[in-house]
């Protein structure tokens, strides 16, 4: 298999970590990137040098990814997942993690010398802890688009180092990903949302939603009429409703979940790719490892907090195809919350900051055709719309310069009532970034006791 120039040289990076005397390292590279073919290629090598090495996955569907890469590779490997056997005669093996935890009393810690996690971002998850600590002489890779825990911590506690491929960005605009066109509607409001496990509770975000499912269906015919799109919800219910909604529309489309089993979830998808269903809905099944190059926009009906599930979701529209733009529908307002999915994120082992993760957002949204862009855009890409300060009559009032007071300035602070109100007074004095944005949920939470 042929390694586009920037795989090669992640894998180097790699070994180098490994030559430094880390022996946990975390690798990243965005969604689309190649992940797989990577961690296969230093599979492929490892057993070549007599090393046994177990790839972790967490879903069916990544089991079968790994797998086909190491095919097309000629790696013979074993599959260790339910309702099969192991046959680890293969120095390469594709294991479930829930599988593998119930089956590690079979297995001596040091039979295995290196371990991938696939989606590494999970490696703190009880299950992924366990496999991990049970072969604690084996050497670790996990590899991530998201190297950041839901709750914003980094991943430090499990690796020593991390090195990283280039950026979304760098990926579009060379070919690797597609080009995305953003947009963000009108309509939700997360403030007042719980929130639950660091992220918006699901079900009250659901009542929330469902006043959108007829937008989303006008938008979907508007930006992707005839092209085929996944839906992401907040429930199985909220994803069966979804569907039913689109159906009743005349457009073919279906709702997949992890009480399915493989061989219809398979053929689930393999009618997406295919384009025998236009719009497919799911809850949390389809934010990682599904690869259909066809897909062309995604639905964003699930509201969150999280950086990783918000850069996944998105992820899922932008393998590149010929003449390909992909659309996202941001309903949920993920994108204003969190910034677009081409900005430059900072990831560190340490995760990030409480104070990082309440900066005001980093994009704003076209009045005229809604497409998201960055701040500091002065006019839109889509449809030329240019961003122009509001002019201001000035006007000369006479009297004296009085001395402000701390009970004048609370006084003033108050009678800002919205936070665009809020927004002027920040900049009026100088606040940093995030001001107006914190008095404003502060205020929220007292009168609603949230």
């Amino acid at each position: 298999m042929n390694l586009r120039p920037y795989q090669q040289q992640l894998i180097s990076d790699i070994r180098l970590q490994y030559q430094l005397g880390h022996r946990r390292v975390l690798a990243v590279l965005p969604t689309g990137g190649g992940k797989t073919v990577c961690f296969s290629y230093i599979a492929q090598a490892a057993a070549k040098k007599g090393n046994r090495i177990c790839i972790l996955v967490h879903r069916q569907e990544l089991l079968d990814q790994a797998s086909r890469s190491l095919t097309v590779m000629g790696v013979a490997h074993g599959r260790i997942a339910a309702g099969r056997g192991m046959d680890l005669s293969h120095a390469v093996q594709v294991a479930s993690v829930a599988t593998l935890a119930r089956r590690l009393h079979l297995l001596p810690p040091e039979f295995f010398q290196l371990l991938v996690v696939d989606e590494a971002h999970h490696t703190n998850a009880g299950t992924w802890a366990s496999v991990v600590a049970h072969f604690n002489t084996a050497r670790l890779l996990g590899v991530t688009a998201t190297p950041i825990r839901g709750d914003g911590r980094g991943l430090g506690e499990w690796y020593q180092s991390m090195v990283q491929g280039p950026s979304a960005a760098w990926l579009t605009e060379h070919g690797f990903l597609a080009p995305a066109k953003v947009l963000a509607p009108p309509g939700f409001n997360a403030s007042g949302l719980r929130k639950r496990m660091g992220d918006f509770d699901s079900r009250q975000a659901e009542e929330r939603v469902t006043e959108i499912h007829g937008d989303c269906y006008s938008h979907y015919c508007k930006h992707l009429s005839g092209q085929t799109a996944i839906a992401f919800c907040c429930s199985v219910a909220h994803a069966e409703a979804v569907a039913d909604l689109f159906k009743r529309q005349g457009i073919a489309a279906a709702s997949i979940d992890g009480s399915m089993d493989a061989t219809t979830r398979r053929q689930l998808l393999e009618d997406l790719g295919a384009g025998r269903l236009k719009v497919l809905t799911s809850c949390a099944l389809i934010g990682e490892g599904v690869d259909v190059p066809s897909v062309g926009g995604c639905i964003l009906l699930r509201p969150t907090q999280s950086v990783g599930l918000h850069l996944q979701m998105i992820g899922r529209c932008l393998r590149p195809q010929d003449g390909k733009r992909a659309v996202i529908l941001d309903h949920v307002g993920n994108t204003l919350r969190l910034g677009h999915h081409l900005e430059d994120r900072d990831w560190t082992l340490e995760g990030i900051k409480k104070q990082d993760r309440e900066k005001a957002p980093s994009v704003k949204v076209c009045p005229v055709c809604f497409a998201a862009m960055a701040s500091t855009a002065q006019a839109c890409g889509d449809c030329g719309h240019e961003f122009r300060a509001q002019e201001r009559e000035l006007m000369v009032v006479p009297g004296e310069l009085q001395e402000v007071t701390a009970r004048a300035r609370k006084r003033e602070q108050g009678g800002a009532n919205s936070l665009e109100a809020l927004r002027q007074l920040a900049q009026q004095r100088g606040y940093k970034r995030g001001w107006a944005e914190r008095v404003y949920q502060a205020r929220l939470a007292k009168r609603y006791g949230i």
